[in-house]
């Protein structure tokens, strides 16, 4: 289960970019995060992942969005380019074995939600 690793240091950002904010925020909600396809999680995983490593933090009962981002290759040979589904790295136009992964790589925190005092 590698998105347990994954999302350590998701969660550890989250926390770090929380505890910056200036003014400060009453609570984390959600928490934002793009995920390239090339990292092949299983979303659930991950969502479970989140839950346990944010328990007893002030991340506790914070909500993950996760935006999967497709892979998108481009075929050495022919120029073909579009989304393709790992591990499966075939040209769909011309068979060819050559692909380059221009796209799906990405692992990022992208947004916090945050509840702010009203005062």
């Amino acid at each position: 289960m590698h998105e347990f690793s994954l999302c350590r240091g998701l969660v550890d950002a989250a926390i770090e970019e929380y505890e910056a904010l200036d003014p400060p925020a009453i609570r984390l909600t959600a928490v934002r995060v793009i995920v390239g396809g090339m990292h092949q999680i299983v979303p659930e995983y991950m969502i479970t992942a989140f839950e346990l490593l944010t328990q007893d933090t002030v991340a506790a009962g914070s909500m993950l969005n996760l935006q999967i981002q497709p892979v998108i290759g481009q075929c050495q040979k022919c120029k073909w380019e579009g989304k393709i589904i790992p591990p499966f790295f075939q040209c769909p136009a011309c068979d060819a074995l050559a692909i380059n992964v221009l796209k799906g790589h990405e692992l990022y925190l992208d947004r916090l939600e945050v509840e702010l005092d009203e005062h």
